[in-house]
């Protein structure tokens, strides 16, 4: 009986997508909710999360009580700080000031991602909804690791539209925050999955969206109400949530497969008659993707 019931978990742990979030949490609120979309998805087998971007340490305690909120295994999962940048404001990270826990390691992020990759060579999907630091870091030191990624989900760029409705495109954050580390990536040759403004930018999480959500009294609805209320504003916007989105279901968006390079200034650019490096999220339906999130991390 114990052997049946360990190949079972063996079988159930290889069905799962291996992923490791790299992450910004803490400025947006965004990021938060697609750190809450991964811990409700069953599918997803969550090998770390690694945090870029300002003061990182602070980052890295705001996912690890997050994870440690939600209980049981999640407090198993690894925790990692990149390298510190220029200061940013990170209101959210006081509802994680002084929190301390054994998942958060040590270890560099670059050295992290490094020895997972190599670990479980064309297994891993890297989840990246901050600038690209981390990984770009990671190329440089170890290109080798780059040719045991699976692919990188991102959510970043612009293709045909910007932040607003019908505007032209526009540098987008992730993207233009470290540019040179996007052109890194996007010339590694390590496919990509790409969730731009196009597809991110018109999901809008509405009122009655939030009731939904923070009266669940569960971990996760208790600790997204306790982040939204530190980010000080009214309506978020479901940026982060649609690049794991696109792991989970790819039907999710209208994709095509493009040839995509940055430019000096964060702008992502259509480039003809090159080879497609990149599958884009070029529309989406809303209502469907909220629905599909809000079933979710709603539910209990």
């Amino acid at each position: 009986m114990m052997l049946a019931a360990s190949m079972c978990a063996a079988a159930d742990a290889l069905a799962k997508i291996p992923v490791i979030l790299d992450t910004d949490i803490g400025t947006d609120i965004d990021d938060a909710f697609a750190l809450a979309l991964i811990i409700k998805s069953p599918e997803f087998e969550l090998l770390g999360v690694t945090t870029v971007s300002g003061d990182t340490a602070a980052r890295a305690r705001l996912a690890a009580k997050m994870l440690w909120e939600a209980g049981g295994k999640w407090r198993q999962v690894p925790v990692v700080a990149g390298v510190p940048g220029p200061r940013q404001n990170i209101d959210q990270a006081r509802w994680a000031e002084g929190f301390v826990s054994p998942q958060i390691l040590r270890e560099s992020a670059v050295d992290f991602l490094r020895s997972k990759f190599h670990r479980y060579p064309g297994q891993i999907t890297l989840i990246a909804i901050g600038e690209l630091t981390n990984v770009a870091a990671m190329l440089k030191v170890d290109p080798l690791a780059g040719t045991k990624i699976k692919r990188v989900a991102l959510m970043g760029g612009s293709i045909a539209r910007g932040y607003a409705p019908d505007s032209k495109p526009d540098a987008e954050w992730n993207i233009k925050s470290n540019p040179a580390a996007a052109q890194v990536v996007f010339a590694s040759g390590i496919p990509i999955v790409m969730a731009p403004l196009d597809v991110t930018a018109m999901l809008k999480l509405d009122a009655e969206g939030r009731r939904r959500i923070f009266p669940s009294n569960t971990p996760i609805g208790n600790a997204l109400s306790d982040l939204y209320k530190l980010w000080n504003r009214e309506t978020p916007t479901l940026f982060d949530p649609m690049a794991a989105a696109l792991v989970l279901d790819p039907t999710i968006c209208q994709t095509k497969d493009l040839a995509i390079e940055v430019d000096g200034q964060g702008y992502t650019r259509v480039v003809e008659g090159k080879p497609p490096n990149a599958t884009v999220g070029m529309s989406t339906d809303p209502a469907r993707f909220l629905e599909f999130y809000l079933n979710r991390v709603a539910g209990n």
